[in-house]
C-alpha cells in the first residue's frame, strides 16, 4: 500500500508552457524504500539482535530442540556491521551466561552454549562435578520434580536431572543415567587469554570446549536472552509455555 501511495505522489508542474517531471528522491521510490528497509533489517540483525534456531539437544533441558532464541548482539560490544571488527567494547561473557558464537575450529556453524569459565580460570570436570580453580561447584539432584524434562528430545528417561550453582547462578543440567553414554573426565586446564570455556547443559551429549577448545571472544556473537517461540519437532506442536521464556 505504501508503494501505491508513493506512486500517486508523482506529478508534473507547468512553467512557461513547458512540461517538466518532478523527480522524487530514491528513498521515496517504492523499490528504493523496500531495498533500504531490507538493508536496515540486516544491519539490525548484524549488530543489535538476531534470532537463532536450535536444532540439537546439547543445551537441554534449558534450551530445547525447536526453540527460536533471540540473541542480544550488543551485550558485550559494538561491531562494524557484517564483520567481527570491534568498534567499542564494554564487557565480556561471565560465568553462567548463555552465548551464541561461531564454532572456533572451522568457523562455519553458530553454536549456543553456557560459559562455565573465563580467561585465567582452571576448569575440570569429573564424576559429574564441575571444578573452577579447584572449587567444586555445588550440584543438587532434582529427581523429585522432573517436569522440565517433559518434552526434551534426548531420551529423558535415561537422564538424571540436576540443578547446579555456578558461582552463584542456578541453572538446570542433566547427565546420562548409569549405563548410558558418559562423557570422559576433562582437565584440569587453564582457559587462555581473551577466551571463554563453554559447555552444554546436556553434559554427556554436547560438542563444546571439551572437544573444540576454548572460544575466542572475537567469535562470540552475543548473549542469548529469551525464547521467541518454540516448536517441538517430535510432537509437531508449538510449545506455548516457551513463548517469551527467559533464559537463565
Amino acid at each position: 500500500m505504501s508503494q501505491a501511495s508513493e506512486e500517486n505522489s508523482v506529478g508534473t508542474s507547468h512553467s512557461t508552457g513547458s512540461k517538466t517531471e518532478n523527480k522524487i528522491p530514491w528513498y521515496q521510490d517504492g523499490i528504493g524504500s523496500f531495498a533500504f528497509l531490507i538493508f536496515v533489517v540486516f544491519v539490525i540483525r548484524s549488530i543489535v539482535a538476531s534470532p537463532y534456531k536450535v536444532p540439537t539437544p546439547s543445551m537441554e533441558p534449558t534450551i530445547k530442540v525447536g526453540d527460536r532464541l533471540l540473541a542480544n548482539k550488543l551485550a558485550f560490544d559494538l561491531r562494524l556491521p557484517f564483520t567481527n571488527i570491534r568498534l567499542i567494547n564494554w564487557g565480556s561473557p561471565k560465568r553462567g551466561d548463555i552465548i551464541v558464537f561461531r564454532e572456533p575450529t572451522e568457523l562455519q556453524d553458530d553454536y549456543v552454549k553456557r560459559v562455565i569459565a573465563v580467561a585465567g580460570d582452571i576448569v575440570e570436570l569429573k564424576d559429574e562435578v564441575l571444578y573452577i580453580n579447584g572449587d567444586a561447584q555445588k550440584v543438587e539432584s532434582f529427581q523429585k520434580d522432573r517436569r522440565v524434562l517433559s518434552d526434551v528430545t534426548d531420551d529423558p528417561d535415561q537422564k538424571v536431572l540436576y540443578q547446579e550453582d555456578l558461582t552463584g547462578k542456578l541453572h538446570w543440567l542433566m547427565y546420562g543415567a548409569a549405563g548410558s553414554h558418559k562423557a570422559p573426565p576433562f582437565g584440569p586446564k587453564q582457559v587462555p587469554k581473551d577466551s571463554v570455556f563453554v559447555v552444554g547443559d546436556n553434559r554427556d551429549n554436547s560438542t563444546d570446549s571439551r572437544s573444540f577448545r576454548a572460544v575466542p571472544l572475537s567469535v562470540v556473537k552475543g548473549k542469548a536472552i529469551f525464547v521467541l517461540w518454540s516448536y517441538n519437532p517430535v510432537s509437531r506442536r508449538f510449545r506455548s509455555d516457551r513463548f517469551g521464556y527467559w533464559l537463565e
